[in-house]
């Protein structure tokens, strides 16, 4: 039997020690660190004596990654891969104390907290209520949009396009379970192409990006450290941002959600509506 079966209770898991994680963060390059904590009743972020639930805090996607903001200021950079790995796994119940300013990029996906987090969890059946939707919701254009459906469970169906051949069209359909985000989804790695790194350096972005932590696509070849997990570890890795970004809901969500060449502007967009219906709801 697998271990997110056992009791019968395979949906969601808890924290039972805390976890810790150091290392350089993917865009500022900078010593920084995550601690970890079991907590009950919902996700907090702890950065510098601030700290809020997720769904309390502002967001911004326009930094190559996903970031949250407190009232004064200040932020805590790319969040998503910590946040794909605990909701991933159907951890609704953490603490989160960042220093540095941002989390450390590790592998640059979801992997290595995600093992840790299955190491150091176990089975429950408790969770914040799930978010239903009774009508659909769509944020971006006809070219680029995700588009939330009312459905039992989470699906996911991720699309990109690139002009590298090594990408072109991929496509993933994702239904959501622990075992399988962590079969599917949790090793994709973050990518950029070549001819980016010149201009996202200037603008003080990927300056802790190496081939341990992210792929590196130019034309037809995709560079990274053992080589690509998948020929479609792309998509891959955009359903796992959509998955962590969504975190940003600060609950569990019942939808079929279609992503179209999105990224985590349009992804941050779509957990904001969300947010907004859950206020209306209340």
């Amino acid at each position: 039997m697998s271990p997110l079966d056992a009791a019968g209770a395979g949906r969601y898991r808890r924290l039972v020690r805390p976890l810790s994680f150091s290392g350089v963060g993917l865009h500022s390059g900078l010593e920084c660190s995550l601690r970890i904590l079991p907590a009950e009743g919902g996700i907090v972020l702890a950065s510098e004596g601030q700290e809020a639930p997720l769904e309390a805090l502002a967001l911004s996607g326009s930094g190559r990654g996903s970031d949250y903001l407190f009232p004064d200021g200040r932020r805590v950079r790319t969040c998503e891969h910590v946040l794909a790995a605990l909701t991933g796994l159907g951890v609704w119940g953490a603490r989160l104390e960042v220093d540095g300013g941002e989390m450390p990029a590790l592998d640059g996906c979801a992997a290595r907290v995600g093992a840790a987090v299955m190491e150091n969890s176990e089975p429950c059946g408790e969770a914040p209520a799930p978010l239903s939707l009774s009508a659909s919701l769509r944020v971006g254009d006809e070219s680029r949009f995700v588009v939330a459906f009312p459905a039992e469970g989470l699906h996911v169906t991720c699309v990109v396009r690139y002009d590298a051949p090594v990408i072109g069209v991929q496509m993933l359909e994702f239904s959501w379970s622990a075992e399988g985000f962590l079969e599917r989804v949790a090793r994709a790695r973050t990518f950029a192409m070549a001819r980016e790194i010149e201009a996202l350096r200037a603008q003080g972005l990927a300056l802790g990006g190496t081939l341990d932590n992210a792929i590196l696509v130019e034309g037809a070849s995709a560079r990274a450290s053992g080589g690509l997990h998948w020929p479609d570890e792309f998509v891959r890795h955009k359903a796992l941002d959509l998955i962590g970004d969504l975190a940003a809901l600060g609950r569990p969500l019942c939808a079929h959600l279609v992503a179209v060449k999105a990224g985590h502007e349009l992804h941050l967009q779509m957990a904001e509506r969300l947010r907004a219906l859950v206020k209306r709801q209340a």
